[in-house]
């Protein structure tokens, strides 16, 4: 199995664990760029004064939603960090959002 398909499958599986993908799926682009900065992990400014919001996990009702913070939890090494102290903030803010629901809430079901 490609690497790729392995991480899809992985991914997959957390979100049927953590709530449908049908879900997950209704946050386009659009929905995600309505939310509040307080939907966001992290929220860095640039030199030039533009806004960068990092992993989104939370609705537009401020509500947490648990796939995308699943996602966000496991894409926290993706992310291009204008700077580097921003990642430690948003991770920490991220487990402490895990401690609350339970970490089994990002495990695959077996």
């Amino acid at each position: 199995m490609r690497a790729r398909g392995f991480v899809g499958a992985l991914l997959g599986s957390m979100l049927m664990l953590c709530g449908s993908s049908a879900d997950a799926a209704k946050w386009t682009r659009q929905y995600v760029r309505s939310l509040p900065d307080s939907a966001f992990a992290a929220i860095e400014a640039t030199g030039d004064g533009k806004r960068l919001r990092h992993l989104p996990h939370h609705d537009a009702n401020g509500e947490l939603d648990i796939p995308h913070m699943c996602n966000a939890l496991s894409r926290l090494s993706q992310v291009k960090w204008h700077d580097p102290a921003n990642a430690e903030m948003a991770q920490q803010h991220l487990k402490e959002h895990l401690k609350e629901v339970g970490r089994g809430s990002c495990r695959p079901a077996k």
